[in-house]
């Protein structure tokens, strides 16, 4: 029965395609629309905050600045998604509620269409910063080929995190205000601003604890470092990626049928 279920689940989401794709393209032209430079944001926004944030820490830290812009925008890349989905994915349900209940339509193209939306995003934003690297003469090497691979990580983590903070929301709505909070936290605890051996005591430990971070060290290594992220952290990546899907997709499935009834 399990089996079927969760056969009858992906088949579901297959024949919503369109929708779901009109969910993404709503999201994408909806954010910049009668703007003058219009989708160009999608590119022009992060890396306009990245290269301030750039130019006030490394003048902070004293560091070179070509050095320091592409340490910190390889950092900034994989959080700024995971962060935009997790945060954005907690009012999936609550923000498309009158949809839901006019018609039926599988739940979970929802956070699905925040996730690829942003993963759009931020594939663009990456192709600008590949640019960047180019123009300040970082090394490339042939490890940047394992980007895509880090993408795919990244997403199956985020969209677990995004399912459960889209299922919980429905039932505790101030939830979306503490999730800002708690990613503002957790910011400083994920190796961006600075390298992961500079924390020492109690903060380095929590920093161990945190799941995002051989995440950032995916894209870190190959751009940054021009080699493969190291033997464990692709593991630790692959283990958190298939934990938080597989925890996310049965939280979700275990209270799919009640969401409609709690909004």
């Amino acid at each position: 029965m399990k089996r079927k279920k969760i056969s009858l689940f992906f088949k579901e989401i297959y024949y919503s395609r369109n929708v779901l794709w009109q969910l993404v393209a709503q999201q994408l032209i909806l954010r910049y629309r009668r703007t003058a430079l219009g989708y160009l944001w999608t590119l022009i926004n992060p890396l306009l905050m990245m290269s301030i944030m750039a130019l006030v820490f490394s003048a902070l830290f004293k560091a070179d600045l070509k050095i320091f812009a592409v340490f910190l925008f390889t950092g900034m890349i994989p959080w700024n998604f995971f962060n935009s989905v997790v945060t954005q994915a907690g009012t999936a349900f609550v923000n498309n509620e009158g949809l839901i209940k006019k018609i039926y339509l599988p739940k979970i193209i929802f956070p699905l269409s925040i996730a690829s939306a942003v993963l759009i995003d931020t594939v663009f934003s990456f192709f600008a910063l590949f640019i960047i690297i180019i123009i300040l003469g970082s090394p490339l090497s042939w490890a940047v080929l394992f980007i895509p691979l880090a993408f795919l990580l990244l997403f199956l983590f985020t969209l677990g995190i995004g399912l459960i903070t889209s299922i919980a929301t429905v039932y505790f709505r101030d939830l979306q205000y503490v999730i800002l909070i708690v990613m503002q936290a957790l910011f400083f605890l994920t190796p961006i601003l600075y390298k992961p051996d500079s924390l020492k005591g109690k903060v380095a430990f929590l920093m161990t604890l945190n799941p995002v971070v051989p995440f950032i060290e995916l894209f870190r290594a190959p751009l940054y470092l021009g080699s493969l992220p190291s033997k464990s952290t692709i593991m630790l990546s692959v283990l958190f990626s298939l934990l938080s899907i597989t925890i996310g997709l049965i939280i979700f499935l275990w209270q799919e049928k009640k969401i409609v009834f709690r909004l």
